[in-house]
């Protein structure tokens, strides 16, 4: 999936079938939130997701590009 620049704050494009089943699967478990991790060598959680809206949320401090490639990431036990 990517990251989306926009006027009103990030949004996501996602453009692999399973990555939507995933986040249902996880919203249905009732894991609201899920880490989004960016990718390559110095690969870290950026931000979250929102597992039903697909709202995004960044870690303070973390800039991204346009159209930047993240992936999700095993969701954690603390933020359900």
């Amino acid at each position: 999936m990517r990251l989306m620049k926009r006027q009103e704050g990030v949004t996501v494009h996602i453009s692999l079938p399973w990555e939507i089943e995933y986040l249902a699967s996880l919203s249905e478990q009732g894991r609201e939130w899920v880490p989004l991790s960016s990718t390559g060598d110095n690969a870290q959680v950026v931000g979250m997701i929102n597992s039903r809206s697909y709202e995004i949320q960044l870690h303070p401090g973390v800039e991204i590009v346009d159209r930047q490639v993240v992936v999700l990431s095993p969701p954690t036990s603390s933020k359900g």
